[in-house]
């Protein structure tokens, strides 16, 4: 496969992914009294809301910017795997599936990282290039 073009589909994965946490961590703060309500409804403690809502929308612009996107990656993975046992535990394939491709993709920022146009390649390109090894 072309690098170019397997660059640019981690590219398109890693912004929109980051645009649909932003969007939705923005959510959880615009409506926190809800959010903390329905965390508390489905036994999780109120404090929990802003929290997961600010690892959602930092997390986001993280991975829009390209910035410790593995870390990024990592921390909204955990909190997809939190939604799917709580929230949405026992709730059949689809109502489920939307939760499961942004676990995914997640997950997948958590184990490439930013590579192309990411802030992280700023930091990382010396070692990169003195690297023999090829990713």
């Amino acid at each position: 496969m072309n690098q170019t073009l397997m660059n640019i589909g981690l590219l398109l994965v890693r912004i929109f992914t980051g645009v649909i946490f932003i969007v939705h961590g923005a959510q959880k703060f615009q409506g926190l009294d809800g959010t903390s309500g329905f965390f508390q409804s489905i036994g999780l403690p109120s404090w929990m809301a802003p929290v997961v809502a600010t690892v959602e929308l930092v997390g986001g612009i993280a991975l829009v910017l390209g910035i410790g996107t593995r870390l990024a990656g990592a921390a909204l993975t955990i909190v997809m795997i939190g939604v799917l046992l709580t929230a949405k535990k026992g709730q059949p394939f689809g109502s489920i599936e939307f939760d499961l491709l942004i676990l995914f993709t997640s997950l997948q920022q958590a184990l490439v990282g930013g590579r192309f146009l990411a802030v992280d390649q700023l930091f990382g390109r010396k070692k990169a290039e003195n690297s023999n090894v090829q990713v």
